[in-house]
This record gives C-alpha cells, sequence and structure tokens, in this order.
C-alpha cells in the first residue's frame, strides 16, 4: 500500500466516523421532534455555514482557494450539489419513517451505482465477479425492503433513489476535477445546500424557524457530517479510486445497524441480519477488483 492510499483511506475513515454521527443525530431529530425533511437540512447546514464562514474569509489564503473553487470546478459543484441535495431530500424523508439500521445499509447502494456508472460512461465492462456481487446486492436489497414494521417500500425506494444521486455527484467530481480542494469545496456546498433548500421550502410553503435547541443540535450534527465529513470525503478523491472510497465505507452501516438495536431499540431479526449481510457482501464483491477501462 503506497503512502498516497493510507492517506486516502485515513480520509475515508475520518468520513465514516462523521457521516454516522450525522446520521446518527438526525435520525433522534426526526424521532423526537415533527420536523420536515427540508427544514432539518435547511437549519443544520445553515448553522454549519455561519459557524465556519469566519475560518474562510479570515484568510487571504483560505478566501483564493475559494475563489478558485468557484472558478475552476464551479459547474461540477453546482450540479453535484444539486443532485446531492435531492438526495438527501429523498433520504430524510425515508430516516424520519425508517429505522436506522434498513436505512444505513440501502443507502450503501450507492457503490453499485458508480460500478454502473463507470460502465455506460466510461466504457468499463461488468466481470463475473462484479454480475455476481450485483445479483447479491439485488437479493439484500429486496430482503431489507421487505422489512415490516421497520421500512416500507416507498421509503426504500426513496433511499435508493437518493443513493443513486448521491453517486452522480461522486462520479463528477472523479471525472471532471483532477484535483480537488476538499476544505473549500465543502464550504461552497454548504452554502449551495442552503439557497436550495430555503428556496424549495417557501416554493411549497413548509418553511418554519424551529426552537433554538433544534437548530443548535442539527446544526452540531451538520457540522460534523456536512463540513467536516464531506471535507474528508472529497480530499480522499485525490487518492483512492471511486470504488476504493465506497468500499471503506460498507463498514458504517453495520455501526449504524448496531447503534439502533441497541440504543434505539430497534428490533433484531434474522432477515435484517442476512438481508444487510448479502446486500454488504455483494457491493465487497463489487469495489475488491482491479478494473480496466477502455485505453
Amino acid at each position: 500500500m503506497t503512502g498516497n492510499e493510507k492517506k486516502g483511506y485515513f480520509f475515508v475513515f475520518l468520513t465514516g466516523v462523521f457521516f454516522a454521527f450525522e446520521v446518527i443525530g438526525f435520525k433522534e431529530v426526526f424521532r423526537r421532534y415533527n420536523l420536515a425533511p427540508e427544514m432539518a437540512a435547511l437549519f443544520g447546514v445553515g448553522f454549519a455555514f455561519l459557524v465556519v464562514t469566519p475560518f474562510f474569509l479570515s484568510s487571504s489564503k483560505r478566501r483564493k482557494k475559494v475563489i478558485l473553487t468557484i472558478q475552476r470546478d464551479g459547474l461540477v459543484l453546482l450540479l453535484g450539489t444539486f443532485s446531492n441535495a435531492m438526495g438527501i431530500l429523498l433520504y430524510y424523508y425515508a430516516l424520519k419513517q425508517t429505522d436506522l439500521g434498513p436505512a444505513a445499509i440501502l443507502i450503501k447502494t450507492t457503490v453499485l451505482y458508480n460500478v454502473i456508472l463507470g460502465v455506460v460512461f466510461l466504457g468499463e465492462r461488468f466481470k463475473d465477479r462484479e454480475v455476481f456481487g450485483i445479483v447479491l446486492a439485488m437479493v439484500g436489497i429486496y430482503l431489507i425492503s421487505t422489512l415490516e414494521g421497520q421500512i416500507n417500500l416507498l421509503s426504500a425506494l426513496c433511499i435508493l433513489i437518493s443513493a443513486f444521486l448521491f453517486a452522480i455527484q461522486s462520479y463528477m467530481i472523479k471525472k471532471y476535477i483532477p484535483e480537488i480542494l476538499g476544505l473549500e469545496y465543502a464550504y461552497l456546498r454548504l452554502f449551495l445546500l442552503c439557497v436550495f433548500f430555503f428556496l424549495y421550502s417557501l416554493s411549497i410553503g413548509s418553511f418554519l424557524i424551529p426552537k433554538l435547541p433544534i437548530i443548535v443540535m442539527l446544526g452540531f450534527f451538520s457540522l460534523l457530517g456536512y463540513f467536516l465529513g464531506r471535507a474528508f470525503y472529497f480530499e480522499a478523491h485525490n487518492y483512492l479510486p471511486i470504488s476504493k472510497l465506497n468500499a471503506t465505507l460498507l463498514i458504517e452501516p453495520i455501526f449504524l445497524m448496531f447503534v439502533g438495536i441497541f440504543f434505539m431499540n430497534e428490533p433484531l431479526d434474522l432477515q435484517k441480519l442476512v438481508g444487510g449481510g448479502v446486500i454488504l457482501l455483494g457491493l465487497y464483491l463489487i469495489v475488491f477488483h482491479k478494473r480496466k477501462g477502455k485505453p
């Protein structure tokens, strides 16, 4: 393993930790309060954006990097964030009415979509191991999606679409940005998400201001996931191929599933364990291989 790979895996490890805390925090907010997904997302990212803004504006060096990111990567940032924002809304809508474990497992089908995007747009071919992994993942998705009382079919569908929208962002970054500035990209993404969620909430008439303790809670977990987690994830794109990025994150849903079982009183049953295990095994087979694109 090269030094760059070690650095990349370290960034992805930090990403998984911060992503996990973000999901747990938002799930807890949805469990305690009747808050619309777009409002949770808006005040979460808005609070995080206000907290980190002085860090970027107080240094001329960081201001230049922000401007460089806008000039060089602005279009990818805009399109990727728009795709990501729609995915966030769908994921939070499902998370609000779904147990933590099944939701955390299904969202990792982003790995499957990354392989499909590579085949469709990069001229790659399916390998036998990938085909078998995809079949296993589909079987696991069916088992997880039919868990009565823990997830419904509409929520499962929303999460699967959300995973595809998340995959588009990673694909665009890897294809069109040779070297991403992770912190600056994550900061600008916060701003664009604020604008999107604000306009969306106004358009559907759901805008309201939650109580201050809820805003602070959302902001804290957004700071961990939306800013720090994403910054580390974007930075890892500079050191690892996209499949390896997602491969390391397969540990995260296992952790979240057990958090749901032990701390949120979610049921432990054989179908959940088998379905989750089959999905993760399938995704493992998809990502741990050597791929060759067209010359």
